[in-house]
């Protein structure tokens, strides 16, 4: 959203001038680099918008690998297109779906927290799940190898999702209701029915959903969201989806991240409070991208 925001200003370069040097601050691997649609844009938009990042990614592979499958390369930034929401596809999801596989998008979710033609998302109404449209979408996403994203679905939608679904799913942007109760982040039959769906859980920074409590909306708090995950059994699937959104304005930019975790310059206070918190080296290396790699390894072809 970002990359075409600027480009339809003019700007050139983006991931360059605003992005990748906050990335490798942090020491951050991989990233998905969203395409974001909040409900209301249409195709052309969609396709302006992952053609705009497609291009920025082709032309900075001297600091990047365009990930599309296979192993992760450990001497650049992984980065994948995803797809946030698909409110622009009211028909023929199998075209729609194979154009956006095409350019490289290898993550997608069907909503963000709105309702339209294929799912529901959790502003929507709450009886009201997944669509005959939604799951022809499922089901050929599945047949593409595209990973399917449950974070903004309602929890009607959720299990859908999962009855509907041949492969494993994941919630990129996810905590633990438990510990912050607002209607984004997982209750712990959802979390338990990830795991038996062998998917992953990322964990988001964005700092409501770390905690209601606004004196430990920090790196510590999330933390205590990945050991609780980790009590349910979750150790192999947890993961980190920060979510950052530094580069918008007002409530919706930096001021809506945890304290110490405000852009991916910060990503490696989270290391430290995995520490803190009691996690060995070796549950570390597994959240912070050793279950990423296994799960794409398995679920993606290049």
């Amino acid at each position: 959203m970002d990359v075409l925001s600027k480009k339809l200003k003019g700007e050139k370069d983006i991931l360059k001038t605003h992005h990748l040097d906050k990335l490798a601050q942090g020491n951050v691997l991989g990233v998905g680099m969203a395409c974001f649609f909040e409900g209301h844009e249409n195709w052309q938009t969609a396709q302006a918008m992952v053609s705009a990042l497609k291009e920025e990614l082709e032309q900075n592979q001297d600091r990047l690998h365009f990930y599309k499958g296979q192993a992760l390369v450990k001497d650049r930034l992984n980065a994948m297109i995803t797809i946030e929401g698909m409110c622009f596809i009211e028909d023929e999801p199998e075209a729609h779906l194979d154009w956006m596989y095409e350019q490289g998008a290898r993550i997608g979710s069907l909503c963000w927290n709105d309702e339209n033609a294929l799912a529901t998302g959790v502003k929507g109404n709450p009886l009201r799940g997944l669509t005959d449209l939604g799951k022809r979408a499922i089901l050929h996403m599945n047949k593409l190898n595209m990973i399917i994203d449950i974070s903004h679905t309602n929890e009607k939608s959720f299990w859908d999702v999962l009855d509907t679904s041949t492969k494993p799913v994941i919630a990129t942007h996810s905590n633990a209701r438990q510990l912050s109760n607002v209607d984004r982040n997982l209750t712990d039959q959802q979390i338990k029915a990830l795991i038996q769906n062998e998917g992953l859980i990322g964990l988001v920074a964005a700092r409501w959903f770390v905690s209601k409590d606004e004196s430990i909306q920090n790196a510590n708090q999330l933390a205590l969201h990945a050991a609780h995950i980790k009590a349910l059994g979750g150790i192999d699937h947890l993961a980190i989806g920060f979510d950052y959104m530094d580069f918008l304005e007002g409530n919706f930019g930096r001021a809506s991240m945890a304290s110490d975790l405000q852009d991916a310059s910060q990503a490696q206070n989270f290391i430290q409070a995995l520490k803190d918190v009691g996690f060995s080296e070796d549950e570390i290396k597994k959240v912070a991208w050793g279950n990423v790699e296994s799960f794409l390894l398995k679920h993606l072809k290049a």
